[in-house]
């Protein structure tokens, strides 16, 4: 992957729009450049995948996933879980996201991972319908305190 400053910039935009309504999406100064080094680690590490979409050579959409270990004592004992998932909203096209999301399950299958766990922010309708739509369905809630 050699567009990480494009990939930032996606995931950028996909906070802006977080943060219009949940304010507990604050970006830090140095936000783009944390996310491209970690980005950088996903790519290296063969227990991430990193799938990306283009249009007309232009970065239009990303998906990264990992395989983590389930929960102690219930099945399945690994399960893929979604890193960062951003499309260019600007750019748009039917089935990206559903595309995107093929090649992960895909990668994910031929290690032997059978269900795939998302973190959809709360407070972001639009990312929950799109995993209602795929049949995903709510396993727990997360809670954030201040403390």
């Amino acid at each position: 992957m050699t567009d990480l400053e494009g990939a930032a910039q996606l995931w950028r935009d996909r906070v802006a729009l977080l943060q219009q309504t949940d304010p507990a999406f604050r970006l830090l100064p140095d936000s783009a450049a944390s996310w491209r080094a970690e980005a950088e680690r996903w790519i290296a590490d063969d227990q991430v995948g990193f799938f990306v979409a283009t249009v007309d050579g232009a970065l239009v959409g990303l998906v990264a996933v990992t395989v983590v270990a389930g929960k102690p004592g219930l099945d399945p004992e690994r399960v893929g879980a979604v890193l960062e998932m951003a499309v260019d909203l600007h750019r748009a096209r039917a089935g990206l996201s559903d595309g995107l999301l093929t090649r992960a399950k895909d990668w994910l299958a031929k290690l032997g991972v059978r269900r795939l766990e998302i973190d959809v922010p709360a407070r972001y309708p639009v990312e929950e319908a799109f995993w209602r739509a795929r049949r995903a369905r709510a396993r727990s809630t997360r809670f954030w305190l201040e403390i």
